[in-house]
């Protein structure tokens, strides 16, 4: 019976659904089996080959488990492992390349592969369609840049892998270490010397990577830190350009040479020198004193001293020392005096700190060092001295005619200090030098912040503050109050005066204790009330509100507008002093509307 077109296309979808779902099936259970069976088994093994005559590494890799199989395509290699493909390496491994199949020490070395094999890949791409160039495609290695130097040591750091050199096998070590190179100083007539190296200069090669030089010394390769390049290696670079391995002094370059050269070297034997020689050219460990204090000019000053042993000296007089000297070492101390800003007192052969900013630094941060690695003295001027934090101790508030009257008399700093401190902090300076020679420490001050913003929101410069007692308008009790509740460990000062009229307003007692006149001939509505006791507390007060029919109500006094007349008061100065009307929510709903000088106050119900 022949099948008609629906069942057909019946059948045809059946038909796709089982290939999507094989597909997946299939291919999970592959991978899985895979998996499963190479977990953690495949080891990738390097081979390094090195040309002497081109100074050319390059490096080539086998894969497996128990046989092993070149990659000979790198770029292969990289793709299957990205999509996790299977390849057939050899007759005994088909392998799906996932990073879960290779074993935990070759996985920095499979890193290092996919990197320089994305590369590769990319650059023959290029070259497809150049038949001239066909020759310079790469399979089954990767030449060794400086950069990839480092990287290379990285993945095998501390391994032992196979080494070709001009065709002779051998194997190297990837060492962490610095190379221990012999050294040896010996006297070999009355006043000469022989200083040698106990390697051939001519055996090791230098390497160049990306951000570090490596040794390529016997059966090792060594990463070199700076310290090694700076002293071992100048000295052998010297040898060999000079074809030995020995270089010849008198006493008196032998004294240079352990003054300048030795004290870099860790491994150097002395051979057949005399005691005497030891103590006239083989200096004793140096110790730095230094004395501060400071002049008539509040300068700091530091007068160094030089100590080996019991002998002293002061580097800064031009005098003969009879003695061996580590002058590198002396040299790394007073460059740490230099670069801490010290300069030459020439007249005085001392070191002298004049800028403000750097003896703030030193006292602050730096001297921490200075007591770490010399032995710090100091006079009792010097001791004194001292970077403070500035915190107010006293401050009185009182009313008095009608005004606001803020005593600062009992701050705890003097006056005019205070003023100049704030100016500095209104800089962004992070101190000030009081006239006795402290400092003050201006940031993160809780007490500047407060300073600041007092003086700014009250409309004052911080020379009104050398007056000592500020008066303000009273309108600003309560913006002041708000302010003062920021001040800690401040004993405050209040008269009777100022606490009550604080403690009126802010508990509402004062609007709610005002009575209606009885010999008013109306019927007052609520909000009518409330703005009648409204502009009566600022009648009590002396706050300066009216009564002003500015809302176009007319005759039916749906409203009350109070107006408030703030002298020398900006709309930005208002809009922070908003704090001090706040408590007016409490009663009324209010909003703010702008005049060229004057503020106005609609109050709604």
């Amino acid at each position: 019976m022949l099948e008609n077109q629906e069942q057909i296309r019946e059948r045809e979808n059946h038909r796709v659904f089982k290939q999507l779902l094989g597909t997946f099936t299939q291919n999970d259970y592959t991978a899985e089996e895979k998996a499963i069976e190479y977990a953690h088994n495949i080891k990738i093994i390097p081979k390094i080959f090195y040309d002497d005559f081109n100074k050319n590494m390059k490096i080539e890799f086998k894969i497996g488990d128990k046989q092993l199989y070149k990659i000979k395509n790198l770029p292969e290699f990289y793709t299957k492992v990205l999509h996790q493909e299977p390849y057939q390496y050899g007759t005994k491994l088909n392998l799906i390349n996932t990073r879960e199949s290779f074993e935990k020490d070759s996985l920095p070395l499979l890193e290092f592969i996919l990197k320089y094999a994305e590369i590769i890949k990319y650059n023959n791409e290029q070259l497809e369609g150049y038949t001239y160039y066909k020759k310079a495609y790469m399979q089954d290695n990767i030449f060794i840049s400086n950069m990839g130097l480092d990287d290379l040591f990285d993945s095998l750091k501390d391994r032992t892998v196979a080494f070709q050199r001009n065709g002779k096998e051998k194997t190297v070590y990837f060492s962490s270490k610095e190379p221990e190179i012999p050294f040896n100083i010996k006297q070999i007539e009355k006043n000469k010397f022989c200083f040698k190296a106990d390697i051939d200069v001519f055996e090791y090669e230098i390497l160049e990577g990306k951000d570090y030089k490596y040794m390529l010394f016997s059966r090792a390769i060594y990463r070199c830190n700076q310290a090694f390049e700076d002293s071992v290696l100048k000295i052998l670079e010297v040898m060999r350009k000079n074809y030995t391995n020995e270089i010849f002094m008198d006493e008196q370059e032998l004294t240079s040479f352990f003054a300048i050269i030795a004290p870099s070297i860790k491994n150097i034997e002395k051979e057949n020198l005399s005691p005497e020689i030891e103590k006239r050219c083989i200096p004793k460990p140096l110790g730095v004193k230094v004395y501060f204090d400071y002049d008539k000019n509040n300068y700091i000053t530091a007068d160094i001293r030089f100590c080996y042993e019991d002998f002293e000296f002061n580097p800064l007089i031009n005098q003969k020392i009879e003695i061996a000297r580590n002058i590198i070492k002396e040299n790394e101390a007073l460059h740490q005096f230099l670069k801490t800003g010290f300069m030459l007192d020439r007249v005085n052969s001392r070191l002298i700190l004049a800028k403000e900013e750097t003896i703030y630094d030193f006292l602050s941060e730096e001297i921490e060092n200075y007591t770490k690695n010399y032995e710090v003295l100091a006079t009792e001027a010097f001791k004194k001295k001292e970077i403070r934090s500035f915190q107010i101790k006293n401050l009185g508030i009182r009313i008095e005619n009608n005004l606001l009257k803020i005593d600062l008399s009992q701050i705890g700093i003097d006056l005019k200090d205070l003023s100049e401190m704030l100016e500095k902090y209104q800089l962004k300076k992070k101190f000030y030098r009081l006239k006795n020679g402290d400092f003050v420490k201006l940031e993160d001050s809780e007490t500047m912040d407060f300073l600041e913003e007092f003086t700014t929101n009250m409309e004052l410069e911080p020379k009104d503050l050398e007056k000592g007692i500020i008066s303000l308008p009273v309108y600003r009790t309560l913006y002041l109050d708000r302010m003062l509740k920021s001040l800690k460990n401040v004993e405050i000062k209040k008269d009777n005066s100022y606490q009550n009229m604080i403690n009126k307003l802010e508990n509402g007692e004062q609007i709610d204790e005002i009575q209606i006149p009885k010999d008013l001939n109306a019927t007052l509505r609520n909000y009518q009330k409330v703005g009648y006791k409204w502009l009566k507390t600022l009648d009590e007060y002396n706050f300066g509100g009216i009564l002003a029919d500015d809302m176009g109500l007319r005759k039916n006094f749906a409203g009350i507008s109070c107006y408030f007349r703030l002298c020398k008061y900006s709309k930005r100065k208002w809009k922070k002093s908003k704090t001090f009307y706040s408590y007016m929510s409490k009663f009324i709903n209010f909003k703010l509307a702008w005049g060229s000088s004057k503020v106005y106050t609609n109050i709604k119900c």
